[in-house]
């Protein structure tokens, strides 16, 4: 049976998330009129990505009072709360989803429920959803270097897919082996933000 009682971190590896990529950065001016459709539709889908990021860490933070996972939870929401800003400065609230309310509640739920059962729980959900946000960004900036090379927009990208590598690498080091119910609900979690994309790129 898997524990659900908070246990400590592996010794020696930091809880806290490093200087996010994105200091210093500006957002890019873009034009988005003369974006075509998809970039328009991706950058929506960032936005929510992000969006469900900090919501994410605030439901764990609402969900344990164990010291070393609260920290954890804390440093990469002020990463991912980076990330969201720049976002926000690149698209108006017309230009967003219309599900925002819906996003905010999801990223909660992906965290206070992970939380409720145990670290081992958050980090392999963590490690597991970052490995896939490292993939999706990937194919962003393939895309916006095929139909809108924009260097700013290029820089802002591939400093948030870094910062989600470090973040997936952060989780995996506190749990190596994480128990498989944590595992399956991390596949969970994987799964959701796949549709969750796809939806957002919608609507």
């Amino acid at each position: 049976m898997d524990a659900v009682s908070p246990t400590p971190p592996t010794e020696g590896v930091p809880t806290e998330a490093p200087p996010s990529e994105t200091i210093g950065l500006a957002p890019p001016r873009l034009d988005l009129d003369a974006l075509p459709p998809r970039m328009l539709r991706e950058l929506r889908a960032s936005h929510v990505g992000e969006t469900v990021a900090v919501n994410l860490y605030d439901g764990v933070a609402g969900a344990t009072t164990d010291p070393e996972l609260l920290r954890f939870a804390a440093s990469h929401r002020l990463v991912e709360l980076r990330h969201l800003r720049l976002f926000e400065a690149v698209l108006p609230h017309a230009r967003r989803s219309r599900l925002m309310g819906f996003w905010r509640l999801s990223g909660r739920l992906m965290g206070g429920l992970p939380a409720r059962l145990g670290p081992d729980y958050v980090y392999a959900v963590v490690a597991g959803v970052e490995s896939w946000v490292d993939g999706h960004y990937a194919g962003q900036i393939d895309t916006v270097r095929r139909l809108a090379p924009d260097p700013g927009l290029l820089r802002m990208l591939e400093a948030c897919r870094h910062d989600e590598i470090q973040h997936s690498l952060d989780a995996a080091r506190l749990d190596p082996a994480p128990p498989w119910g944590a595992r399956a609900l991390a596949r969970l979690a994987v799964g959701l933000s796949r549709l969750g994309v796809a939806l957002a790129r919608r609507v």
